[in-house]
């Protein structure tokens, strides 16, 4: 009878495990895949483009809602506000980072902390000097640069009279997007283009417009065209150009395509700008980051996304 208990009692305890493993199966079953949580480190939501970023990564994060969510955080520009940002970021833990550098070197110490926490972390639109450590979504500015000149010698004659209004400087879009109006129209010999003034307007259209009134009074209104790294920068350019009532005598140009500036193509206002797919940048840039969760990589090749030159021809495809 003493062995029958036992047997009894050993039976009693297999049951249970077995029971038990199932429920704990059965748990694991129901809690489903990991849902990763991604950390966004935008350098300044009042710049309209990088909004669009903004708004873009919410809504691929939406579309992803299954597998990940995100935590978005605006560093208004301030390099060092950015840099905090990524310390609570990586001492929370976040599965992965993508960053939205403010500044070429005063943003890669974000790679490095990222990198020896052992975080996957993606540059998007912009690179800071530690790009080559991890992988990239953006377009190739210098390209930017080249669109901008070849657009432009449709529009003028060899000796025109130019100015340049730049983003921050440091900044790679700055870097590259001057790199490439340089390459292909400033240093082309065969242009002789008489560069007046060159400056930045940090992207604003406030500062931009200033700095083309003050162009157009110091010259004159001599300028032949007035070059600008971003839209918002040729719309103030453009209200300085009309204020003056010379502007269909300058040629304004500029890069991103955001609305304001499709719409001022689309009326004859703005000669024209280059479109960057923000939108296409922030999905890549999400379906980037969960593929290195997914397979452990630490970097995957960089993808580009193209630029195209809008003008009144095909402005309605943009809008």
């Amino acid at each position: 009878m003493r062995r029958f208990g036992k047997e009894l009692v050993v039976l009693f305890l297999l049951v249970l495990m077995a029971f038990g493993g199932c429920t704990k199966k059965e748990e694991a079953k129901d809690a489903g895949p990991k849902k990763y949580v991604v950390g966004i480190l935008l350098k300044d939501l009042s710049n309209t483009f990088v909004k669009l970023l903004g708004d873009s990564f919410n809504a691929r994060a939406a579309e992803l809602s299954g597998e990940l969510t995100i935590i978005v955080q605006d560093a208004g520009g301030d390099i060092s506000k950015a840099i905090q940002q990524a310390e609570d970021m990586i001492t929370q833990q976040v599965d992965a980072l993508i960053l939205n550098p403010q500044d070429y070197e005063g943003c890669a110490p974000i790679v490095d902390m990222a990198l020896e926490a052992g975080i996957p972390i993606v540059e998007c639109n912009a690179t800071t000097n530690n790009v080559s450590k991890i992988s990239y979504v953006g377009s190739d500015d210098v390209d930017a640069g080249r669109i901008q000149a070849e657009f432009l010698k449709t529009k003028l004659k060899p000796g025109a009279r130019v100015t340049y209004l730049m983003g921050p400087i440091g900044i790679s879009a700055q870097i590259e997007r001057k790199e490439g109006i340089y390459k292909y129209l400033f240093d082309d010999p065969e242009w002789k283009i008489e560069l007046l003034a060159e400056q930045t307007a940090n992207w604003r259209s406030d500062e931009a417009m200033t700095l083309s009134e003050n162009w157009l009074t110091a010259y004159n209104n001599n300028i032949d065209a007035i070059i600008c790294q971003n839209d918002e920068m040729a719309i103030g350019a453009l209200e300085a150009a009309e204020a003056k009532g010379i502007k269909d005598k300058i040629v304004i140009i500029g890069i991103d395509a955001i609305a304001s500036a499709l719409k001022a193509v689309k009326e004859g206002r703005l000669d024209a700008t280059v479109f960057q797919d923000g939108a296409g940048q922030a999905r890549e840039a999400l379906n980037m980051t969960l593929e290195l969760l997914k397979t452990g990589q630490k970097k995957i090749p960089d993808r580009w996304i193209p630029f195209v030159l809008v003008t009144q021809e095909n402005v309605d495809q943009f809008m």
